[in-house]
């Protein structure tokens, strides 16, 4: 395999139509169990994706602080979407592990989180997420490993 994600053993990964930013958000919109969270699609580059979580006062924790599952839920989400983008629509993985380190706090504001595959192996797919403000100011950082589903 050649590329960003090329690795020794890694698995060829023949590209079907890359899905677009609205594509994207329509599978987001149309997800129950992501939909709560109000998630949008910022941008989508090679193997990366930005999502926005909007501020709603049923994330803050005392002081306004938005709590830390959103934080974790929004790196998961955004790293799905990259994989996604990656992978095609027609595929999937699902989340084996993540590890958030909590950095300092998003006071009622929109936090905007950035996922990019590090490493695309046969088993695992492996990822950094950063959620940050709009200015750049790191709120948490994100380690991911997503395994692939492979079709029945």
């Amino acid at each position: 395999m050649k590329g960003p994600y090329a690795s020794p053993g890694a698995r060829r990964v023949k590209p079907a139509g890359k899905p677009s930013k609205r594509a994207l958000q329509a599978l987001l919109d149309g997800e129950r169990f992501i939909r709560p969270w109000g998630f949008q699609v910022e941008s989508l580059r090679n193997g990366s994706c930005t999502i926005r979580l909007p501020f709603r006062r049923t994330l803050e924790r005392p002081g306004g602080i938005v709590n830390g599952p959103a934080l974790m839920a929004a790196a998961d989400c955004a790293m799905w979407l990259a994989i996604k983008a990656h992978l095609g629509m027609e595929r999937d993985a699902l989340t084996s592990e993540l590890n958030t380190t909590f950095l300092s706090p998003a006071i009622r504001e929109a936090v905007l989180c950035t996922a990019r595959i590090l490493k695309h192996g046969r088993r695992r797919i492996y990822g950094v997420a950063e959620c940050h403000s709009r200015t750049g100011k790191l709120y948490s950082h994100h380690t991911v490993t997503y395994v692939p589903i492979e079709a029945a």
